[in-house]
């Protein structure tokens, strides 16, 4: 039914690739169904830029699920910026994209994560372009509404 053929990756080679080539996800789509999941989300993103020594952008965090990385996950809340943007709909707070785009496009943050954000499919182009030029990691974290 499928042609499977094995090869042992160790013997691929190719030197005529450069490394820059490699395609990088700048952009992650992430749904969570509760705070605890979202703790979580945001706790492995962070250990996943410790090391570049930059800073991690929260941009609309849930307040509670930032105070657990420090209690239940040890993250180092001191390299955590946290923006929030005031709404009188909660759950629909608009983002101003020119200044997200910014901030990516500069890369002095590792990674900037989105919570509960609503975007265009071209403003979502913009925001991937924008982190790739930056090699800045962006995050768009959905928590899921329960019924």
């Amino acid at each position: 039914m499928f042609n499977t053929k094995t090869n042992n990756i160790n013997t691929l080679e190719n030197n005529d690739i450069p490394s820059t080539q490699f395609n990088i996800n700048w952009l992650q789509h992430t749904n969570v169904n509760n705070s605890n999941e979202l703790s979580n989300q945001y706790a492995h993103i962070c250990q996943q830029h410790k090391q570049e020594k930059k800073w991690v952008l929260f941009i609309n965090p849930e307040e509670s699920s930032i105070e657990q990385l420090a209690k239940s996950h040890g993250i180092d809340v001191s390299k955590i910026l946290m923006v929030n943007y005031k709404s009188a709909v909660k759950t629909n707070t608009k983002i101003d994209l020119e200044r997200v785009k910014s901030v990516l496009s500069k890369g002095n943050c590792s990674a900037v994560i989105l919570s509960n954000t609503n975007f265009e499919s071209e403003e979502i182009s913009q925001l991937e372009s924008s982190a790739c030029a930056g090699k800045t990691q962006c995050v768009l974290l959905k928590k899921r509404l329960l019924h």
